[in-house]
């Protein structure tokens, strides 16, 4: 996670709008769960509780920070859409509307968001070596 430096109102914030995409697509997985979890106990804010209306305060909140750190927002959010392996078109509209609001550049995002896939894809590559059976040629070291 990226997202250490942010102050509890900044870290409320963001996790509004975690919960926001987290339910867009009408599925909330375990996986997606498990993620809110643990961004909470990172955040250190363990007592959160989603409130659909305050999205756009969340978002008019996370539009004041620098630009790096609206990217790293940027790029966790996008993490959590695509954590169940599919991204939803309310999603995708959701990830437009998070970008106008915080001012970035669709170029930067769309370098973001494929940082955020292969990151993914590296994490799947490791999950199969873990479960790789052992060579059946025993070599003599």
């Amino acid at each position: 996670m990226f997202l250490q430096e942010l102050g509890k109102i900044e870290a409320e914030a963001f996790l509004t709008l975690a919960s926001e995409m987290i339910e867009d697509d009408g599925i909330v997985t375990v996986e997606e769960d498990q993620l809110m979890e643990q961004y909470q106990e990172e955040l250190n804010v363990p007592d959160f509780s989603y409130d659909a209306a305050a999205c756009n305060a969340a978002r008019n909140t996370l539009s004041h920070l620098d630009d790096v750190t609206k990217r790293k927002i940027y790029m966790e959010l996008y993490s959590i859409a695509i954590c169940d392996h599919f991204e939803d078109v309310s999603e995708r509209m959701t990830m437009n509307a998070l970008r106008d609001a915080l001012g970035l550049d669709a170029h930067i995002c769309s370098a973001l968001e494929t940082c955020v896939y292969d990151l993914y894809s590296v994490y799947a590559e490791i999950d199969n070596a873990l479960q790789l059976e052992p060579s059946p040629i025993h070599v003599e070291v």
